[in-house]
């Protein structure tokens, strides 16, 4: 068996470095400092929040884009009082235009309005308030969808201190793991969450025993299912009655579960094997070459709270500080 040391280290390895923290909080202020005030929006805007992984506290480092930087992804929920018979072709194109005279738009996604800056590639999504939840426009469907992202931050710091601090590495894990095997486009992002809070043990304090576990659990739960060519219902926890697989075809999610099935095998072995050499083999082929080959020492002494310290969402509720924004995609 590997030393829990060495997860502790890749954990320390693909946790945002604090440039790009502090790249995301810069970006994100800068945007919805303006967002607030600009001529062109601030009669459409009631307030807004930092939603995603970034809010939660799930972000891994970014990919490393073709201009060579690292700018992370950064969603921002803007919360408007424009009304559900709005239809949302003309919500998104008005937060387009109002977004156009200061930023970079990218394109107009399906929910969103994607803006890239130097520092982050943001998504900036308009909603309406809908009693205790959210309507969010869907220009393909040419509707309101019910959505609700503060009870997902707030779910994922209820889960976190159910595991006992350990519920945010273990995301962080699985979403690294998904980035180098990936096999299809989804699934991705709070859906890999949802599993580990269904299918990790919430008592096991050694990450490599605590992955291979979760494999085997969701390998358990939907393989012979997946076979069939049946996609589970998954409830989202945020909003009862809605499957959070409902975007998942059902062959990525086939392909999801077979490698899935396959990695619950090596993990297993991997835990079971007395070789450090060969153990750390099989880790590799989950993680990538950034699961280190030799342990250091050190660096794990320094990272060791990570297996005890609860982690909040709170850590990536960047501070509302003053930041100008910048009209041109130029990088530093």
């Amino acid at each position: 068996m590997v030393p829990n040391a060495r997860f502790l280290e890749l954990l320390r390895d693909i946790e945002p470095s604090p440039t790009t923290k502090s790249d995301a909080s810069s970006a994100h202020t800068a945007l919805r400092d303006y967002l607030s005030c600009c001529d062109e929006f601030t009669d459409r805007h009631v307030r807004d929040f930092l939603a995603g992984s970034y809010a939660r506290d799930t972000a891994i480092r970014p990919k490393r884009s073709e201009d060579g930087y690292e700018r992370p992804d950064i969603d921002i929920i803007v919360v408007t009082n424009y009304d559900t018979s709005t239809d949302p072709e003309v919500v998104l194109t008005e937060l387009s235009t109002a977004l156009e005279v200061s930023f970079t738009v990218e394109r107009i996604n399906k929910r969103s309005v994607r803006v890239i800056t130097s520092k982050a590639e943001i998504d900036v999504v308009p909603v309406v308030e809908d009693g205790t939840v959210y309507k969010i426009p869907d220009r393909d469907l040419g509707d309101w969808k019910s959505t609700n992202p503060p009870r997902h931050n707030d779910w994922s710091g209820e889960q976190n201190g159910y595991f006992e601090g350990r519920f945010k590495p273990l995301v962080k894990l699985f979403k690294w793991w998904r980035r180098e095997n990936k096999t299809g486009k989804r699934p991705k992002g709070f859906v890999l969450e949802v599993l580990v809070s269904k299918h990790a043990p919430s008592g096991e304090s050694h990450y490599g025993e605590a992955f291979a576990q979760m494999l085997e659990n969701i390998s358990a739960a939907y393989a012979g299912l997946a076979e069939m060519g049946i996609k589970p219902f998954i409830e989202d926890p945020g909003l009862p009655g809605n499957d959070i697989l409902a975007k998942v075809s059902i062959t990525d999610w086939k392909n999801f579960i077979e490698r899935v099935h396959v990695h619950a095998g090596y993990a297993r072995t991997a835990q079971n094997e007395d070789d450090m050499e060969e153990a750390t083999r099989l880790w590799r082929k989950l993680f990538g070459n950034r699961f280190k080959a030799t342990a250091n020492p050190a660096k794990a002494e320094n990272i060791a709270t990570y297996a005890a310290a609860p982690v909040t969402s709170s850590s990536y509720v960047f501070p509302h500080v003053s930041a100008a924004p910048t009209r041109p995609r130029g990088f530093a």
